[in-house]
């Protein structure tokens, strides 16, 4: 059985494992929800060490933070129990959702960190 954990700031995002073959056709999906500790476990129970995983955002909670965020929108996993790794659990890269509005003092802040690059 192989277990899957990510934080998130905030309750009730669903998130999805979809693992495809080399032509990239759907061989399998399972769906897990963030809970109050801001993180997800989706239970496995087969080995796909011949298949590719990516856990996938499927939908945000926050009416004003619905997006996901282009390029952190889904994390490759690795599900085969025949990699050397000793445990069963497995944790993706951090994945996210975009605000609607900017939040106030984002701009001075990008402006300074651009600033101290030069």
């Amino acid at each position: 059985m192989l277990s899957y954990g990510i934080g998130y700031w905030f309750v009730g995002a669903k998130v999805r494992v979809e693992c495809k073959d080399r032509t990239q056709k759907l061989l399998y999906t399972a769906d897990g929800t963030t809970d109050a500790t801001g993180t997800y476990y989706i239970n496995v129970n087969e080995d796909h060490g011949d298949e590719t995983c990516d856990v996938a955002l499927v939908s945000s909670p926050l009416g004003d933070c619905k997006t996901a965020d282009p390029g952190r929108d889904r994390a490759r996993v690795v599900l085969t129990s025949y990699n050397g790794i000793v445990s069963d659990s497995r944790f993706a890269n951090a994945m996210g959702f975009m605000k609607d509005e900017v939040m106030s003092g984002c701009t001075m802040l990008l402006q300074s960190l651009m600033e101290e690059e030069d």
